[in-house]
């Protein structure tokens, strides 16, 4: 289904940022992050504790109130408007709201970025056609949003955010719409990408798909971010936090 993706240089690099809204207090607090290739995080923490807001900072919907974000090599408030669109384009998301077109249906939701690229229809309904059956929905092909479940959105929304291989996957509770059984076929899917050379990045409550898969934490409380190993930590796939 995917190709291998191979970069060698970091993801992501923060260094020193913090972030707020407006004049309030700080969200995220002199946050140290470093995002090698190929990794594979859960980011953790209790509601408010700014998951959401770091994973907007990896998007380039918000910039740093202090410090610098990095992405693929690049400082983000240096970059025309050309070149945050080229950066976004290697980076998948999955919001917690969905944010799926109500006026196209499942096939063409997820064939947006693919039709945005330019790739040819048939390699188009390939692609989607295979993607829509793994995550279950091959029978809600051509049914619209408004004509599905909160689960079958988040499916969809999933399946948009992998179906053109990115470098960089962020997923804000990717699974909180689902069955246990579900969750876990959507986290093998997000596996293979990882294991061809996506990084991947999930904000997730789930305690049972953090123990059942093992991999390092990034742990937010109070604003201030914490790298939790695992057993599962590979060498040269892992985040630092200073």
């Amino acid at each position: 289904m995917f190709e291998k993706n191979k970069l060698s240089s970091p993801i992501a690099e923060f260094n020193g940022v913090s972030f707020r809204y407006g004049n309030g207090g700080d969200v995220l607090k002199d946050i140290q992050l470093t995002l090698q290739p190929g990794s594979f995080h859960f980011m953790t923490g209790e509601s408010g504790a700014g998951k959401t807001s770091l994973l907007g900072l990896l998007y380039m919907n918000h910039l740093p109130t202090r410090g610098r974000v990095r992405l693929f090599g690049k400082a983000v408030d240096t970059l025309s408007r050309a070149e945050k669109s080229q950066i976004r384009r290697q980076i998948g998301v999955v919001f917690q709201d969905y944010r799926l077109l109500n006026h196209l249906n499942a096939f063409d939701n997820v064939a947006l970025p693919l039709r945005i690229a330019g790739v040819k229809e048939t390699e188009i309904k390939r692609h989607v056609s295979e993607l829509l059956t793994w995550v279950g929905l091959e029978k809600q092909i051509r049914a619209f949003p408004p004509e599905l479940s909160g689960g079958e959105k988040q499916r969809i929304a999933i399946a948009r955010a992998v179906i053109n291989r990115p470098q960089l996957l962020l997923a804000d509770e990717p699974t909180g719409n689902v069955d246990d059984a579900m969750a876990k076929r959507l986290l093998y899917l997000f596996l293979e990408l990882n294991k061809l050379g996506t990084t991947i990045v999930i904000a997730t409550h789930n305690q049972n798909l953090i123990k059942h898969f093992k991999f390092p934490q990034l742990h937010l409380s109070h604003g201030h971010l914490e790298y939790i190993a695992t057993p599962a930590t590979r060498s040269g796939n892992t985040t630092e936090d200073n």
